[in-house]
């Protein structure tokens, strides 16, 4: 199903909208100046990041704590949502690890705004307070967006390729620009052989010979692209670009366990953001980032409110996002086996040491000096603790 939402880009993807150059003189400035990096999603979920970049002579760039908020031209604001952290804890009886959440509500340089319920047709702005400041960004309208038309997945021997067909449509500028999240469910790199089932004696006994599923096998796990990925497509003929390549991995990657979904959006840029990005994009691939000290000349629409000779960086712009979701078998899947140095672990050793570290015992192991009960880390075995999560998605389809 397609979905439209509104996108604002700070520092990211946009689209056209009053832009206005500015170099920072960072080498003389002595006072740290904001970086707003983030998106606004009107009909979804926004989020900013705050940071500060520092004078050359001074310090490293650094974390900005605040706060943040949209607002349409209607007088109506979005507020920001509680922050979420995640805890891994240890189960009672088995040492086997599961996930807790819990929110807060402070300063932060990590922020989300609920924009859910933020219609189309409005004008919207950004506003961030930081250091006692508050800074806006212009008052921005919507652009129409490309109409994606189909997701497609081919493999060759080694690398798994997801391609993207679009119509640019009548008011395409030449210059698109993608964001897209991921969620595949995945295993872990083993399944244990054994299990620790009493911590008193230190018995080790055999999965196999228990009437037990073990349940840390299997997860699901997401991960969002922040990252602009760029199309130029002035050089076409005509609005309709066919199998670009959005994203490649491994044919051995836990991607391809069982099944794959990937969540694109795709808007329509102005050349000059389309420019702006590709500057950033360079500025990352020879090793530096936004937040290095001396990013160069950056474009700009965020001034300081209450005192407006003050210098921010931060560009926001807006677009019609069309996003479209699509799956993925496991047909593509090499299997792989990543090695493992497993220790020999004796009973002496289990209470204090290995166990008391999250080893685990894992599975047999043959060697010349005989066959031993190998251990390991429990990450290994737990897909939890790899960033997994069990909890069915919404939209998954088996």
């Amino acid at each position: 199903m397609m979905k439209k939402l509104l996108l604002y880009i700070a520092l990211g993807a946009g689209l056209a909208s009053c832009i206005y150059p500015y170099t920072p003189d960072l080498e003389s400035d002595p006072e740290r100046t904001l970086v707003v990096d983030g998106q606004i999603l009107v009909g979804g979920i926004s989020t900013f990041r705050l940071n500060f970049v520092m004078p050359l002579e001074g310090p490293a760039a650094g974390v900005a704590l605040g706060n943040a908020w949209v607002e349409d031209d209607q007088g109506n604001r979005y507020d920001r949502l509680p922050d979420y952290v995640y805890y891994d804890y240890d189960s009672p009886g088995n040492g086997y690890g599961g996930d807790s959440l819990k929110g807060s509500m402070g300063l932060s340089n990590n922020i989300r705004v609920n924009t859910l319920n933020a219609p189309l047709g409005r004008k919207y702005r950004a506003v961030v307070e930081c250091d006692e400041e508050t800074y806006v960004s212009d008052w921005i309208e919507p652009h129409a967006a490309p109409e994606i038309k189909n997701i497609s997945f081919e493999a060759d021997a080694s690398t798994v390729t997801v391609y993207v067909d679009l119509d640019a449509g009548l008011d395409g500028s030449g210059y698109i620009g993608f964001m897209y999240d991921e969620t595949w469910r995945f295993h872990s790199d083993f399944y244990p052989e054994y299990l620790v089932t009493n911590t008193d004696s230190w018995t080790i006994t055999p999965t196999v010979e228990l009437q037990y599923e073990y349940p840390y096998y299997w997860c699901w796990r997401n991960m969002e692209n922040q990252s602009v990925v760029l199309l130029d497509y002035t050089s076409f003929e005509g609005n309709t670009i066919m199998k670009f390549p959005l994203k490649t991995f491994s044919r051995t990657d836990s991607r391809n366990h069982q099944r794959y979904s990937i969540n694109v959006k795709a808007f329509t840029l102005s050349k000059e953001a389309f420019q702006f990005n590709k500057e950033m994009e360079d500025i990352s691939e020879i090793g530096g980032d936004l937040f290095t000290p001396d990013p160069g000349a950056i474009p700009g629409n965020f001034t300081c409110e209450t005192h407006p000779e003050k210098e921010v960086m931060g560009l926001v712009l807006a677009g019609d996002v069309t996003s479209k979701r699509a799956f993925m078998g496991s047909d593509f899947y090499i299997h792989y086996e990543p090695y493992y140095d497993f220790a020999r672990v004796s009973p002496e050793q289990m209470p204090t040491y290995y166990f008391d570290m999250d080893w685990r015992p894992i599975k047999l192991v043959r060697s010349d000096e005989g066959d031993y009960i190998g251990w390991q880390h429990e990450s290994c075995i737990n897909c939890l603790l790899r960033g997994g999560y069990q909890t069915k998605p919404d939209f998954w389809e088996d």
